[in-house]
């Protein structure tokens, strides 16, 4: 992933010039904006084994026959691959 120091410097490169001051402001607000987005990803990561869970139930309710033999959902085992999947 391409941080966005890079994605200016790049980009400026190709152009075959220097950054600008607007490219250079621009990595200035989202250097000042990381906190907030930290901040956020560790909100939702809390968050994630809940969503999980709802997501999977509301799949299975929804579906049921995912719960017959030969299904996605037939025993404790294949339920448990399914909820990791939604969480990845």
């Amino acid at each position: 992933m391409k941080s966005v120091v890079t994605t200016v410097v790049t980009a400026a490169d190709a152009a075959g010039r220097f950054p600008s001051q607007n490219d250079l402001e621009a990595v200035q607000g989202n250097i000042q904006r990381a906190a907030a987005r930290l901040e956020a990803a560790e909100k939702l990561a809390a968050g994630l084994d809940a969503v999980t869970k709802e997501a999977g139930d509301a799949c299975f309710n929804k579906y049921p026959y995912l719960k017959q033999p030969g299904e996605a959902g037939e025993n404790q085992t294949k339920v448990d691959k399914c909820y990791r999947d939604l969480g990845h």
